[in-house]
């Protein structure tokens, strides 16, 4: 076997040979493979003597089958010689074939675009980490969180107000019934919606208008339950429950908690900083091919979304939004590509800096043998020692 190659841009073309020798060899085996199932009167099926089946079979057949089973397994000793990266399914055109003549074929691909990248390591000197410190204010708001969430309750004849634990059902002529709980009054629902529900008892019915941009919409609002809110007192006996030995131990940890979340959340902001500042001196064609899959990608976890969180279908939702399936997906096309554009420089920046995670860095991580947990586990791994070069 030869080829040529031809790169433009991001798409490699193959023209390949196959000498007349070799690819006989296939046909050959092509005839073989065919005998066998052949079904002729006067043999056995599987017997029947190559000559006699030659006869009887379609020569195109025969050619056909050849060409599949060499175009498999010659690309696959291209990919492993020319360590390809591709992005698309590889599409074959066959040029010539015939027995006893060399088979020639091309086949055309996308891979992943080359990067130019900039001085990453300079660019992430120039973005500066925040002192991040935990204050009062986050801390009492951590700490009412936590005493709602062990507060007795106790049912309330009377009107909803601030403060109190209702349960509602709402519908309108787009939404099916749903129902919800919440501490009134901390802005569960949209601005406005939970002032309407103040003053309403068990049992009552009310009809609250929302200002949508498109219209307005009416809700369907039933109170199904209003119960009053006890916050236990941080007790010597509640901080015992909460596993603490005294009331510091238990206030030391929470501010230690509040500061480590503080911290992951400004290491975050850091990474997407610094990213975003290679991007943008960063030149780039990012390939259309994986702008589409990503948006794809982000479609589907809208619609998972839908579902999940708003439990109706994604038919109901389109009309809701009065938009189609392609005008959401096209939506989503510059936060696909800005996607994409990162994921190119961190893989380029992998490539360069010999990034490479072990079987035992996995397995501390996780024993599971689910090799798409793995895959993924392998990928937050480099992306985890990418950073790390760049001081993140």
């Amino acid at each position: 076997m030869t080829y040529e190659k031809k790169q433009e841009k991001n798409k490699l073309t193959y023209h390949i040979t196959v000498k007349a020798q070799e690819f006989d060899k296939y046909l050959s085996e092509a005839l073989t493979s065919l005998a066998r199932e052949l079904d002729l009167k006067g043999f056995r099926k599987g017997n029947v003597p190559l000559p006699i089946a030659e006869k009887h079979l379609d020569e195109t057949q025969v050619l056909s089958e050849a060409s599949n089973h060499c175009i498999e397994e010659k690309w696959l000793e291209i990919i492993d010689k020319e360590d390809i990266e591709a992005i698309s399914a590889p599409l074959v055109n066959i040029l010539k074939i015939a027995k006893g003549n060399p088979f020639e074929f091309e086949v055309e691909i996308e891979i992943l675009p080359e990067v130019n990248l900039p001085d990453y390591k300079e660019i992430a000197k120039t973005v500066k980490s925040e002192q991040v410190k935990t204050t009062k204010k986050d801390f009492d708001k951590a700490l009412k969180m936590i005493l709602q969430a062990n507060a007795k309750l106790s049912q309330k004849d009377g009107p909803a107000e601030k403060g109190d634990f209702i349960e509602i059902a709402y519908s309108s002529d787009t939404i099916k019934e749903r129902k919800d709980g919440f501490i009134l009054g901390q802005g569960q629902l949209a601005k406005g919606i939970e002032d309407d529900l103040i003053g309403l008892k068990k049992g009552d019915k009310k009809q609250i208008t929302v200002k949508e941009k498109q219209r307005d919409l009416v809700l369907n609002v039933s109170m199904n339950s209003v119960q009053k809110v006890e916050l236990p007192e941080l007790s010597p006996e509640f901080v015992k429950n909460m596993g603490f030995k005294t009331k510091e131990d238990f206030e030391k940890h929470l501010k230690e908690e509040l500061q480590k979340e503080k911290e992951i959340i400004e290491k975050q902001r850091k990474k997407e900083e610094v990213l975003e500042s290679i991007k943008k001196q960063t030149k780039l064609d990012v390939p259309i091919t994986l702008i589409e899959r990503e948006q794809q990608a982000l479609l589907e976890n809208l619609k998972n979304r839908v579902s999940y969180e708003l439990q109706i279908s994604f038919e109901e939702y389109l009309k809701q939004a009065q938009k189609t399936e392609d005008q959401l997906k096209k939506g989503f096309e510059d936060i696909a590509k800005e996607r994409v554009k990162g994921f190119l420089i961190l893989h380029a920046i992998e490539k360069k800096e010999n990034i490479t995670v072990t079987k035992e860095e996995i397995d501390e991580k996780s024993k599971d043998k689910d090799q798409n947990l793995r895959y993924y586990i392998e990928d937050q791994l480099k992306k985890e020692k990418i950073f790390n070069i760049l001081g993140c």
